[in-house]
């Protein structure tokens, strides 16, 4: 992004999803976009690891038998969040970022929890977490505490994590990585997360 923008970047996470805002104070011939759009940018992973995700979210829905948080949603790895107006120059800038990313291996092995206060949430874990690590923080900004993860199981509450993790964790899920190659930018429409874009890799 051209070094007419200043940044001021806030941040909050919650389980590694990162909401990131940018106030851009830019010169007279950049304008904004009229309106605000939200965005999230992710890693998304092909098929049979959507298809594995799935199975494994139908397994704890029987094991609680009752809904619980990220039920329906997509198997992805976040990475951040962009709500406003300037849009159009967040993606011209994570464009301009991953020509210089290459390609790489995901290996997916086991799974994990989180403990957020009373609650639990549990997701699939990732083995090398260097090179998605890497590129957030180009993307956003160096930080030890940002752990790539898919989620199976948002916040849940204690007795329900004690009903899913046994089962969860004896699954001994590995062996099963995909090639990563692009950024998938999501765009929220009518309260949905619908795709925007694909951006590539320099190297692919």
């Amino acid at each position: 992004m051209s070094e007419a923008y200043v940044y001021v970047i806030n941040r909050k996470i919650n389980d590694n999803n990162m909401t990131v805002t940018k106030n851009l104070h830019t010169a007279p011939f950049l304008a904004p976009a009229t309106k605000k759009a939200e965005l999230y940018f992710i890693i998304a992973p092909p098929r049979h690891i959507l298809s594995d995700v799935s199975v494994l979210k139908d397994d704890v829905h029987y094991l609680l038998g009752h809904k619980f948080g990220d039920q329906y949603s997509k198997a992805h790895i976040p990475l951040f969040k962009y709500n406003d107006r300037y849009h159009r120059e967040m993606v011209r800038f994570v464009e301009s970022k991953a020509a210089e990313f290459k390609p790489f291996n995901v290996l997916l092995k086991d799974f994990g929890v989180f403990h957020n206060g009373t609650k639990r949430t549990v997701y699939m874990d990732i083995v090398y977490k260097s090179p998605i690590q890497e590129i957030f923080s180009k993307l956003v900004k160096e930080d030890a505490g940002f752990l790539p993860h898919i989620t199976i199981a948002r916040n849940l509450e204690v007795d329900d994590f004690l009903r899913c993790w046994p089962y969860l964790k004896g699954l001994r899920y590995g062996n099963q990585h995909f090639l990563c190659d692009r950024i998938t930018v999501l765009e929220k429409r009518d309260r949905q997360w619908v795709h925007h874009k694909d951006i590539m890799f320099g190297d692919y």
